[in-house]
């Protein structure tokens, strides 16, 4: 299915209908209906063991995944399926899956991937490849993410994406951080955010700094430092999406204006970069925004919902993230497990249409098929305005359907590299990088490109 344009989705949407018109399309990919087809696959005997999905923690709204696989559990109480939540640091579960996987071990019958470890994994043949799978439906850019040479290894079961959060108001007004839709809507790379937050710190003295990152040495500083580097205009290798990290390269350049953006004061006591973002995970950084430190927040999607919440005197925008990287989760089959068809049978369920809209509604994470957005920018586009509190819009569809839509299509979202050793070579980059951002305001980049090189190829 080809990309669709904002102009293109809304049309769409409009004919399709309002809020429910998703639940005519509720056949699931992989041969069979919800409850109505057979299986295009025989599917293995258990013998009394449940299906073994190993995935990461469940951080949607009500436990959404986990309710999915109750869904699956009620509907085939024959094949019956269980979930293992590993920890969310994303190095602790690659640690328990790669020691599962590299077992051979046929207890677990499918596993879920942060989507730059695909690669390593169906490379070392530890994946099964799902040859004839219906791809019908996916957004291209998540989907892609799960082919290694040209073979479909996984298939997508929640995306992410950088999106920039902002105090939204009619018109645009830099005392109080306040950007119109349109004037934020404009920020296009990180010259103009930077450019626009410069305006904002010079206007208000209880700003304590621009923009609230992730940046503490986690996998979420090489997603943020990523999103900087091709916000700024950096050129990445199209075959495996790398970025030169050369002494005399652009990326070495544009490093050094990311620790000025730490540590450089617009004014005094604010820099374009709250600097506490060098040890701020997610949850410190929404509540460097919430509380009003800072005028921009990089999230993700998921924690729209958070800020619709009334406690805030603000209301609050989102548009993408400049340079947004992709992220997200994808399922894959065992190669080692003895009930392939199975597992494979669930993993086509957890990503159907049913179960995608029920995350993109209920669990708050983003869709990874065309339709939920569709079904959202339909009911945004019909709603009656909420009477009484202004607030009710929370539990409504999501606003910001067609923000989120456009940041996974349009011009398409960032990636991480897709590199053999991904975990290893991220490790690399915050190790050499963090230390050097946090402590100087002119990092020493020597020897950075040969570190990560060295990292890909596992010395």
């Amino acid at each position: 299915m080809p990309e669709l344009t904002r102009r293109q989705a809304v049309k769409r949407a409009l004919m399709i209908g309002t809020a429910g018109a998703i639940a005519g399309f509720g056949a699931f990919s992989g041969g069979h209906l919800y409850g109505s087809r057979e299986p295009a696959r025989p599917w293995e005997d258990l013998g009394g063991r449940p299906l073994r999905l190993l995935a990461g923690r469940d951080d949607t709204a009500n436990g959404q995944r986990r309710l999915l696989v109750e869904q699956w559990n009620a509907r085939y109480p024959g094949h019956p399926a269980e979930m293992v939540e590993l920890p969310g640091i994303a190095d602790l579960q690659f640690s328990a899956i790669h020691a599962t996987l590299q077992s051979g071990s046929a207890d677990v019958d499918a596993v879920e991937l942060d989507v730059p470890w695909i690669a390593e994994f169906a490379k070392a043949g530890h994946l099964e490849a799902l040859k004839d799978a219906d791809t019908e439906g996916f957004l291209r850019h998540p989907l892609a993410t799960g082919r290694v040479d040209g073979e479909l290894y996984a298939l997508p079961f929640h995306t992410n994406v950088g999106m920039l959060y902002y105090r939204e108001g009619a018109d645009s007004d830099y005392a109080t951080g306040t950007l119109s839709a349109t004037e934020a809507a404009s920020i296009g790379d990180w010259n103009g955010l930077r450019e626009t937050i410069g305006w904002m710190l010079e206007a208000n003295p209880d700003f304590d700094g621009g923009i609230a990152m992730q940046l503490a040495p986690y996998e979420g500083f090489t997603v943020n430092v990523w999103e900087y580097l091709l916000a700024s205009g950096v050129a990445v290798d199209e075959a495996d999406g790398m970025i030169d990290f050369g002494e005399r390269s652009d990326a070495a350049g544009v490093l050094e204006e990311l620790s000025r953006d730490l540590h450089e004061e617009v004014r005094e006591g604010a820099q374009v970069i709250l600097q506490e973002a060098l040890q701020h995970d997610e949850a410190d950084a929404l509540a460097a925004f919430q509380t009003g430190r800072v005028p921009f927040l990089r999230h993700w999607p998921q924690v729209i919902r958070t800020l619709q919440e009334c406690e805030l005197d603000f209301a609050v925008g989102v548009v993408p993230m400049p340079g947004g990287v992709l992220g997200g989760g994808s399922l894959a089959v065992s190669a080692h497990s003895t009930r392939r068809n199975a597992a494979r049978a669930l993993i086509e369920f957890l990503t159907g249409p049913t179960s995608e809209q029920l995350l993109f509604e209920r669990g708050s994470f983003a869709a990874t098929r065309h339709e939920p957005y569709f079904d959202a920018i339909a009911q945004n586009a019909n709603a009656v305005p909420p009477s009484g509190d202004a607030c009710e819009a929370a539990a409504g569809p999501r606003v910001e359907a067609d923000e989120l839509y456009d940041a996974l299509t349009g011009q398409g979202p960032g990636r991480r590299p897709a590199v053999e050793r991904y975990t290893q070579f991220s490790r690399a980059f915050r190790d050499a990088l963090h230390p050097e951002l946090a402590n100087d305001a002119a990092p020493d980049l020597r020897g950075l490109d040969r570190r990560l090189k060295d990292a890909i190829e596992g010395k």
